[in-house]
């Protein structure tokens, strides 16, 4: 398949948008990378978070997208309860913003045995850096074919056999912890996951065709919550925390397809690390300072 899919070329036209929800990934089946990446950023600390996934940064607090909202988190095949009433819904200092954002940090009742903390990064995103995507989202299914007609608002899309202008991957409503990779195509941009959802500092990766077997990563269903993870040339560092697609115009079932020229909308953490570092008490502050061994490269 040597085609370069019209769908690559419509990046950011005529957009919807829905929360993100393992990731889906473009290899010969989609079956794989179900165990940590041999050059592994923190595998162990994503765990399923209801209806999403969660990040446990360390010493006993879980990061999440505040519409997947605090709850049991399953780590390693155990569950972990939160305790009561220590959710707190970060917030943005940027004027013209809401004053809440999609992300939220709650505290467990237990410390999860054998798991280090993840240090979050404090530079900013940038372009073309690669990075590695972490979540529990639906597993893939079908690879699909479209035609769009453009002439009409929205889009219409007819499902075909062959010869579309339009790729990409149906979902199975089965969920299983995945990773991917992909690359950062879009920095400082602000987000929100629906017109009244609260607004986000964020990063974007594009879902783009380059041949099969490459892992390259697009969120779906259940992946909200999930981990975005860049090195900086020493160590990995917790950079994004997946919350949003951004999808075009008419697009079949938006939650549940994965289509060329799609794009997974990240939380930027280091806007968000040092308020973090004020909510979580010390010393689990220098704990986020430091990567844990086992992640180190």
């Amino acid at each position: 398949m040597q085609t370069r899919w019209l769908a690559v070329f419509l990046f950011a036209t005529f957009a919807w948008f829905q929360s993100a929800s393992a990731v889906v990934i473009n290899t010969a089946t989609g079956n794989g990378n179900t165990n940590a990446p041999a050059n592994d950023p923190g595998w162990a600390n994503i765990g399923t978070l209801g209806g999403g996934t969660g990040i446990y940064l360390g010493d006993g607090w879980v990061l999440t997208a505040a519409h997947v909202g605090a709850g049991a988190i399953t780590l390693q095949g155990i569950a972990y309860n939160p305790v009561p009433g220590s959710a707190v819904q970060l917030t943005n200092n940027t004027p013209g913003m809401t004053a809440l954002s999609d992300l939220l940090l709650f505290q467990l009742s237990s410390m999860p045995a054998g798991l280090g903390s993840l240090a979050l990064a404090s530079s900013a995103p940038t372009l073309n850096a690669p990075v590695i995507m972490i979540g529990a989202g639906r597993d893939r299914g079908a690879f699909t074919q479209w035609t769009i007609d453009q002439a009409t608002t929205p889009w219409t899309w007819t499902e075909v056999s062959s010869g579309g202008n339009a790729a990409g991957y149906q979902t199975l409503e089965s969920r299983t912890m995945r990773w991917g990779t992909n690359t950062i195509n879009a920095t400082d941009v602000w987000f929100a996951e629906s017109p009244s959802g609260p607004d986000v500092k964020s990063f974007a990766t594009l879902f783009e065709y380059s041949g099969l077997s490459d892992n390259e990563a697009q969120a779906s269903l259940g992946d909200s919550g999930g981990a975005v993870f860049t090195h900086n040339g020493s160590s990995w560092e917790l950079h994004g925390v997946m919350f949003d697609v951004e999808g075009f115009s008419g697009q079949p079932s938006p939650e549940t397809t994965a289509i060329f020229g799609n794009d997974t909308l990240s939380a930027d953490l280091s806007y968000y690390a040092p308020q973090i570092m004020t909510v979580i008490p010390e010393p689990s502050i220098y704990a986020l300072l430091s990567l844990s061994a086992a992640a180190a490269i």
